[in-house]
């Protein structure tokens, strides 16, 4: 187990390094709206400095064993709570949210919807499914599902993912204990995901990362029992392989953890001379592979379909490589979809063109090392540095119908703003944990092998999104699962500050000057770290101006409410001018989205979505409150108000009278509309 201590304690260290260093010199922010504009927000380093240093005072002068001395005699008890909090506030947000489901989330649903009418337009050549296979374990998922809740039903998704989201941070807690922490430190844990809001917001998410993540974690906690003191290691160990599988079938990415228990599984039979348990490793490739088997046989003999193609995985690393227009280097730009139709879906083709793409791409960055470095510190930026995950971005950016005045507030950019602040002090904490693991706890100490598992879980995140495609969103798996390391490694800190030698200061310097420099593991810690630090430093050097400018484009967008984002109109009787007709209406808001009532006939203006395109038309009628009455009103530059319906169909007063015109996602620039599209408004109060 040595050189699985030493090879991944150090690797893990260096990276956590870099990460923490970038945290504090920046943070990403997310625009609320389906545009997902990325401002890379210069940080008061020594703000996050303080941050740090209250937080070490905190624990090394409080005794927080007597702080929480009632909680830990009634640890049971405690737990319940915490974890009966953590599922109230899902089931809250659950029941309240209003949210429908966009892209790939809805994608999906679209897909099983059809599955159950005998439609696989999807499932075809160059179709949807046939585009992303990975989807097909989640497809298979809702489809079984559909027999009994139905298709659509993200109110029962999202029940499911709640209860995930409890057996994630009940399991988390547990792997605390697994590597040396008491009742203290896994309340500590649980509280911690009580507070760390990101993980709540994606149980609302109508895909399967919390369910993957929830079942990763219990197989790490399943494993790690099955060469611990279990009496049933076998059990345990069999138990670890089909939670892999199962978390593979919600979320292909999760095969990064499957493939970190086998390392350590690995390295652990061997080092315990438990030569049979050994065939765990085996076992686990054998449920990696089986995830993606099992769901693409089924979705074959369901449909009919041959299911042979999919977008070659080289091109996730040619996208990698290239610029995205919300800002953010290596993220979704089409790239990879749009060859593979362009290329009639044939793949082997469609993975020598990517190689070639990445090839070429990669050749022009080597000639360029400013750029190189410019480039993957954005791409690490947006993705370690945003301390929301973007999980404000998932429930802000899709349809919301019925949501309730208290979640439309908390998601609000405004209101959000003192929360993502908050998490990124608390992502400091959490990461400066991390390294004082490394740093303080003995590599011959219990536990200490148990823990290195999610530093190699961590590690191969950190290095498969650094070539694959890149989003926050698909990196916080890797640093949830740090939460009992972290607290490991506080405690650590508290442990050596109580019983450190106390000697005089000029004693230490006088015993360091004869002291010889050895290439000890703490001395092989720094070395490695700065290796990571230095090109991070560099790359950061290209970045100031743009840090700058994008610490103050976020200020204004925030001041100027957010107005592509959210309704920019209070509850209150307003006068719109088109080209050809006004009216007086009341404006009523409801969630994202807004009811504009004609005062003179008390009915509402409404969108008759006979036909698709250009020419639907827009009428009152009495109430009804659906979606055909809720528009999202926009205001742009020059003060003109743009009324949407659907998000795709702008309302235009030309002189053949109103009518929905059709606007493709993204395309339309809410600066610059064409004539017909914009009204005059203004306030005239609530007497008319």
């Amino acid at each position: 187990m040595k050189l699985y201590r030493n090879v991944i304690g150090v690797v893990f260290f260096a990276l956590a390094v870099y990460v923490f260093v970038l945290n504090m010199t920046v943070t990403c922010f997310t625009s609320a709206d389906r545009f997902e504009l990325n401002y890379y927000s210069g940080d008061i380093v020594i703000l996050n400095l303080v941050c740090v240093a209250l937080a070490a005072a905190g624990v090394l002068f409080i005794d927080v064993r007597k702080v929480m001395s009632l909680a830990v005699r009634h640890y049971d008890i405690t737990r319940i709570i915490l974890l009966g909090l953590t599922a109230a506030a899902g089931l809250a947000a659950a029941f309240c949210c209003g949210l429908d489901s966009g892209v790939d989330q809805l994608r999906v649903q679209e897909s099983v919807y059809g599955l159950t009418r005998g439609n696989y337009g999807m499932f075809m050549p160059t179709g949807y499914m046939d585009v992303y296979p990975n989807q097909y374990g989640f497809a298979l998922i809702m489809y079984l599902g559909s027999f009994v809740f139905g298709t659509y039903n993200y109110l029962a998704v999202r029940i499911m993912n709640v209860i995930f989201l409890v057996i994630l941070y009940r399991e988390l807690a547990e792997v605390g204990g697994q590597i040396g922490l008491g009742k203290c430190g896994r309340i500590i844990i649980m509280l911690a995901g009580l507070l760390f809001i990101p993980t709540t917001l994606y149980s609302l998410f109508i895909y399967g990362n919390i369910a993957g993540l929830a079942l990763s974690v219990l197989a790490v906690r399943l494993m790690i029992s099955a060469f611990g003191r279990s009496r049933h290691p076998v059990l345990c160990g069999i138990m670890s392989v089909m939670a892999v599988f199962a978390a593979c079938i919600f979320k292909s990415n999760y095969m990064i953890f499957g493939v970190g228990i086998g390392i350590y599984c690995l390295f652990k039979a061997v080092h315990t001379k438990a030569w049979g348990r050994i065939l765990f490793v085996p076992a686990l490739l054998v449920s990696l592979w089986l995830s993606s088997l099992v769901p693409t046989l089924v979705m074959r003999s369901v449909t009919g379909c041959e299911l042979k193609g999919g977008v070659s995985y080289m091109s996730y690393l040619a996208m990698g490589v290239q610029e995205n227009a919300a800002g953010y280097a290596g993220g979704f730009n089409g790239f990879n979809e749009d060859t593979y139709r362009s290329l009639q879906g044939d793949k082997a083709k469609h993975s020598e063109f990517s190689a070639q793409v990445y090839s070429q791409i990669m050749s022009e960055m080597a000639s360029s090392p400013s750029y190189l470095l410019n480039f993957f510190t954005r791409k690490q930026m947006h993705q370690w540095a945003d301390p929301a995950y973007k999980s404000y971005w998932s429930v802000q950016s899709v349809p919301q119908h019925g949501t309730s005045g208290w979640f439309y507030r908390m998601i609000l950019p405004g209101n959000a703003y003192p929360v993502i602040v908050f998490l990124s002090y608390f992502q400091l904490i959490v990461w400066l944990g991390a390294i004082l693991y490394v740093w303080f706890v003995k590599r011959s100490s219990g536990g200490f092998d148990e823990a290195m598992v999610m530093a190699v879980i961590f590690i191969g995140g950190f290095i498969f999104h650094t070539f694959w495609e890149a989003k926050s969103q698909y990196v916080f798996p890797f640093f949830v699962i740090l939460f009992p390391m972290s607290a490991a490694g506080w405690k650590a800190l508290k442990v050596w500050f109580d019983g450190r030698e106390r000697k005089p200061v000029s004693e230490r310097f006088k015993s360091l000057s004869g002291a010889k420099i050895s290439w000890s593991f703490r001395f092989t810690l720094v070395s490695f770290a700065l290796l990571t630090v230095f090109p991070l430093v560099l790359g950061l050097a290209t970045l100031r101006p743009q840090m700058a400018q994008d610490r103050e484009l976020y200020k204004d967008y925030l001041s100027s409410g957010y107005r592509q984002a959210h309704n920019p109109l209070d509850n209150d009787t307003y006068e719109i001018k088109g080209s050809t007709v006004s009216y007086t209406v009341e404006a009523v808001n409801s969630g994202d989205k807004t009811m504009l009532r004609d005062v003179s006939t008390g009915q509402y203006i409404t969108a008759v979505p006979y036909a698709y395109g250009s020419g639907d038309v827009i009428t009152l009628s009495e109430y009804r409150g659906d979606e055909t009455q809720c528009f999202n009103l926009y205001v742009t530059n020059e003060d003109k108000l743009i009324i949407v319906y659907n998000y795709e169909y702008v309302i235009c007063d030309k002189n053949d009278g109103l009518s929905a015109e059709f606007v493709p996602v993204g395309t339309l620039v809410w600066t610059d509309p064409n004539e017909g599209r914009t009204w005059d408004y203004r306030r005239i109060g609530r007497g008319g």
